[in-house]
C-alpha cells in the first residue's frame, strides 16, 4: 500500500458491535470485486458502551486497512462524521452509516457513475425504506420536501449521508468548522457536479434502532434552520396578519360599543381569541428566534466538534 489510499470509507458508529464484522467483510469483498487493494475503512466509535472498540482493535490487528477513532463521549452523528472526514486521506471518500442500511456494494455503482459522467459527488437517494414505521416514512418524506422548498440552496430529495466524494469535495467540507453540521445540506452548499442513484434502503443489519422521534426532530430542525431564514419570514408575515386582524377587530368592537349597529356590546369572546392569537404568535416568535440565537451561541464559543480518546490510523 502507498501512503495515500485510493478509497477511504468513513463509518460513524454507536453501539453497533453486531454490525461491525459483517460490514467489514462486505466492504472488503466490494473492493476486492472492484480490483482495488489500496483502501481504508475508518470507524468512528461515537462513545459506544458495548464491545465495539474491542472488536475494532481486533479487526485492525488482522488487517491494518480497518482503522478506528474512539471519541471520548457521544458527540452526535454530525460530530462523528466530522471526525471521520477529517481523518480520511483517500483520493475518494465514501460516507456511510455503520448499521448496514447503506449497502457497501453500491460503492462500485457510485464509482462507475462518478467516472462515466465525470462527477464529483454521487449520493444515494432512498426510494423505499424497509421495516420503518409509516409515521417515520411520512415524516422523512415531508421533511425533504419542506426543506427543498424553503432552503436557499438546491437540495436533492431523499438523499442522506450515503455518498462517494472526490478529494476536492471532502477538503471543502472539512474546511467549514461550523458546529451545526448537517451533511446533506453542506454537501449541496459546496456545489460541484453531483448526481444521485436511487436505491431501496434495507433494514438495519442487527441491533436496535438508535434514532427516535426527538433525535429525528432535532436533525430536521437543524437542517431547516441551518440553510434557510424562511421560518423568520413566515413569522414576520404572521405578525403582520395578526396586527391587521387586531386592528380590524378593535375597530369592529368600537363600532359595536358606541352604535349598537350589531346589536351587541363588547364581545369578550372575540377579544379573548385575539389576545390568545397574539400571545401565541409572540411565544412562537420568541421560541423561533431562540433557536437561531442558540445556534449563534454555539458557534461563538468555538468548542471542538469532537474529542478523540483513542485512535489507530
Amino acid at each position: 500500500m502507498t501512503d495515500k489510499p485510493q478509497y477511504s470509507v468513513v463509518l460513524p458508529s454507536w453501539d453497533e458491535e453486531p454490525n461491525i464484522r459483517p460490514l467489514a467483510e462486505r466492504i472488503a469483498a466490494t473492493f476486492s470485486g472492484m480490483g482495488i487493494n489500496n483502501w481504508e475503512a475508518i470507524w468512528v466509535d461515537n462513545g459506544s458502551h458495548d464491545g465495539s472498540l474491542t472488536l475494532l482493535k481486533e479487526l485492525h490487528a488482522q488487517d491494518e486497512r480497518f482503522k478506528f477513532l474512539s471519541l471520548s463521549r457521544n458527540f452526535g452523528h454530525s460530530g462523528a462524521v466530522a471526525c471521520g472526514l477529517d481523518a480520511a486521506c483517500g483520493e475518494r471518500v465514501v460516507l456511510m452509516d455503520g448499521d448496514q442500511q447503506d449497502p457497501p456494494e453500491m460503492i462500485a455503482d457510485f464509482a462507475a457513475k462518478l467516472d462515466t459522467e465525470e462527477l464529483d459527488v454521487v449520493y444515494g437517494q432512498r426510494k423505499k425504506r424497509h421495516k420503518e414505521g409509516a409515521i417515520k416514512k411520512m415524516s422523512m418524506w415531508l421533511f425533504y420536501r419542506i426543506w427543498k422548498r424553503t432552503s436557499y440552496i438546491d437540495i436533492p430529495l431523499d438523499a442522506g449521508n450515503f455518498c462517494l466524494m472526490r478529494r476536492v469535495v471532502v477538503d471543502a467540507l472539512t474546511s467549514m468548522k461550523e458546529r451545526g453540521r448537517f451533511v446533506p445540506g453542506l454537501r449541496a452548499f459546496v456545489g460541484f457536479r453531483q448526481a444521485g442513484i436511487g436505491f431501496d434502503r434495507p433494514a438495519r443489519g442487527a441491533g436496535e434502532e438508535k434514532t427516535n422521534f426527538w433525535i429525528l426532530s432535532g436533525i430536521a430542525i437543524e437542517g431547516l434552520l441551518a440553510f434557510s431564514v424562511f421560518p423568520l419570514r413566515v413569522l414576520m408575515i404572521s405578525g403582520v396578519i395578526a396586527m391587521v386582524l387586531s386592528i380590524l377587530g378593535a375597530a369592529l368592537l368600537t363600532i359595536a360599543h358606541f352604535t349598537g349597529v350589531f346589536g351587541m356590546g363588547p364581545n369578550i369572546t372575540f377579544v379573548s381569541v385575539v389576545v390568545l392569537l397574539i400571545g401565541g404568535l409572540n411565544m412562537l416568535g420568541i421560541g423561533l428566534i431562540g433557536e437561531y440565537l442558540g445556534r449563534i451561541y454555539s458557534e461563538v464559543k468555538q468548542r471542538p466538534i469532537y474529542v478523540v480518546r483513542e485512535s489507530e490510523l
